[in-house]
């Protein structure tokens, strides 16, 4: 199927024509056999959490009508910072326990891993609202991802009024988060609960406003609004500028933080 035939203008639900030509060009790249514009709604949480439990992703519990387990792959929740890097052209500029690479080496790697990684997927387009952010202005983003788990953590995570098209105008800038599970499906092949890569990436670019994240499911590697400090320092520090790691321990609360997030969501 051609880019034209699953993005056409009459599919997307905005005139936007920067934010629809980053959605062309991803989708050129990445291969999906369907693009699914989010708008953030009641129904579409409930479809997709109902699609995430039919895959097998979320385990419903016995403890209570909207409490589910996360069949997570345990190679996916071990830590990868040795593998997240900090993009910019300046390295001095990037705190020496940071890793850095230059932009331009990094966006040639991940340009190949994404290359048809979200084909036999659906490929998620997620604009989000982000009330504050690091330079104190509400920010607008938007999260490509192949990942309904994503999808549906956002929902969770968000307010009604933060997620969809609705504050997106014309030239509007906006923070661009790319992400794949990294596990492209030929044609009949069956899905696994929960779709990874051995190779995992997480890039920030600050200098452009992007994030890119290639080969994981964990929430922690996977939700991109708030892992970008928008002034262009990385999110890598604490308040006093200390840098720190994250431990496979935190990651694993991390995602029992999430499955708590589904049990309290009373409107799924």
């Amino acid at each position: 199927m051609t880019i034209a035939g699953i993005i056409g203008p009459d599919q997307a639900p905005t005139t936007f024509s920067g934010l629809l030509a980053w959605v062309r060009d991803v989708a050129a790249l990445t291969d999906p056999d369907e693009v699914v514009w989010c708008d953030g709604s009641d129904a579409e949480r409930e479809r997709l959490t109902r699609k995430l439990i039919d895959a097998g992703t979320l385990i419903p519990q016995q403890t209570g009508p909207r409490t589910f387990q996360c069949a997570l792959d345990p190679d996916d929740v071990a830590q990868v910072g040795r593998h997240t890097y900090v993009c910019a052209r300046d390295e001095a500029a990037v705190d020496p326990a940071i890793n850095w690479m230059e932009p331009v080496d990094m966006k040639i790697i991940l340009t190949e891993e994404y290359r048809g990684c979200m084909s036999g997927r659906i490929m998620y387009v997620v604009p989000f609202y982000l009330e504050t952010s690091t330079v104190g202005n509400p920010m607008l983003g938007v999260q490509i991802t192949d990942s309904a788990y994503v999808v549906v953590s956002m929902h969770l995570m968000s307010s009604d009024s933060n997620m969809g098209l609705a504050k997106f105008g014309e030239g509007a800038e906006f923070v661009r988060c790319l992400h794949s599970v990294g596990a492209p499906r030929r044609a009949g092949q069956a899905d696994v609960p929960w779709p990874c890569d051995h190779t995992k990436y997480v890039a920030q670019f600050p200098e452009t406003r992007t994030i890119w994240s290639y080969g994981s499911g964990f929430p922690g590697n996977a939700l991109l609004g708030d892992e970008l400090d928008l002034s262009g320092v990385p999110l890598n520090r604490s308040e006093n500028g200390a840098t720190h790691a994250v431990t496979a321990e935190a990651r694993r609360a991390g995602i029992v933080s999430m499955e708590s997030w589904f049990a309290d969501a009373g409107r799924l």
